[in-house]
């Protein structure tokens, strides 16, 4: 009888083990696998501008341990000020944003430009370089086309009278201290939207 018992006694340990690792299997995949809400953004967000609840929305995701990095939405971003560049469904990282205003908060500036001095694939969220020109009058010196603002971030685009061969309104996101230059770009010569490529 004792070895049978023994051989009951080993069929039971191996049953329970095996019972515990199918447990244990199923709440890892669950705790990994389950989903919280994320903040990510709805639209893109100039680096150095506050942000406002139309610019989030939720995420349903599984980040797993990586999840700590991003703001869940326990947290609420609205209000706080971005650090960098921000881009149309991206994840809200926690070190993306900031609490107190930057030291170079951007501002928003329209300014008018030809139609045809904008490129057509620019979009919201892109980047462009302005430049100055200045047309070339009888007699008068050439003047070399003059780089007015880099890398100024696009928050919209009216195109309104595209159809017409008219104006459109480009709105850009800089900083404080060239919106002086951009604005004294406009009162002669001529703008031009350059797109950059990253």
């Amino acid at each position: 009888m004792a070895p049978k018992k023994k051989s009951n006694t080993r069929l039971t340990i191996s049953v329970t083990l095996f019972i515990s690792a199918l447990v244990a299997s199923f709440l890892m995949s669950y705790v990994s696998n389950r989903n919280e809400k994320y903040w990510v953004a709805l639209m893109p967000i100039a680096a150095g501008t506050q942000i406002h609840q139309s610019d989030l929305g939720y995420l349903d995701a599984s980040l797993g341990s990586s999840g700590a990095r991003y703001i869940s939405s326990k947290f609420s971003p609205i209000g706080a000020y971005s650090r960098r560049a921000i881009e149309t469904g991206e994840v809200i990282f926690s070190d993306s944003i900031s609490a107190k205003p930057l030291t170079s908060l951007n501002e928003q500036v329209s300014i008018s430009l030809r139609t045809v001095d904008i490129p057509a694939e620019v979009g919201i969220g892109e980047r462009v370089n302005i430049f100055q020109l200045h047309d070339q009058k009888n007699g008068e010196q050439t003047i070399e086309p003059l780089l007015v603002l880099r890398d100024a971030f696009v928050v919209a685009i009216d195109r309104k009278g595209s159809n017409f061969g008219g104006e459109a309104a480009l709105t850009v996101s800089l900083r404080h201290e060239f919106v002086p230059g951009l604005l004294s770009a406009t009162t002669r010569g001529r703008l031009v939207a350059v797109r950059t490529h990253e």
